[in-house]
């Protein structure tokens, strides 16, 4: 099954409206500790946020793995630069995460497994994009 039509933008919807929410888009951590006051994250919130991003890199990966059409190249690479970005929130919120000591095993894991799973699913769409023939106006251009 190729990356269909309803498919993509009802993704790229999705993360969109999740990028765009308020306070989403950056932390800061600056304090000693969850109680000092100076703009620490607190544990609860670091998992919070590493959810949600593996649900988003979840819900790319799953779009990417169905295939990228011909005529659809424009927006895999699109969806891919959300996937990249989202692997890449989730890997600092981890990083953080297991320096301030706030993952479970069973935490760590999960998340541990959509970064490889990100990391799988985008190295495939890379290698299918690059595959994919280029478009017509590109072809004429080139001797």
């Amino acid at each position: 099954m190729r990356l269909g039509a309803a498919v993509l933008p009802l993704a790229v919807a999705a993360a969109l409206l999740l990028a765009a929410q308020p306070g989403r888009a950056q932390m800061e951590i600056v304090g000693e500790g969850p109680g000092s006051g100076q703009g620490s994250v607190p544990c609860d919130e670091l998992n919070n946020r590493a959810r949600e991003a593996t649900l988003v890199i979840r819900q790319h990966a799953s779009a990417l793995s169905l295939g990228i059409a011909a005529d659809g190249r424009s927006q895999a690479l699109v969806l891919l630069a959300w996937l990249d970005q989202w692997a890449g929130r989730l890997r600092g919120l981890v990083d953080v995460a297991e320096f301030s000591d706030c993952l479970d095993e069973g935490d760590a894991e999960t998340y541990r497994r959509a970064l490889l799973t990100a990391a799988r699913v985008g190295n495939q769409a890379r290698e299918e994009i690059l595959r994919l023939p280029a478009p017509a106006a590109q072809r004429r251009r080139q001797p």
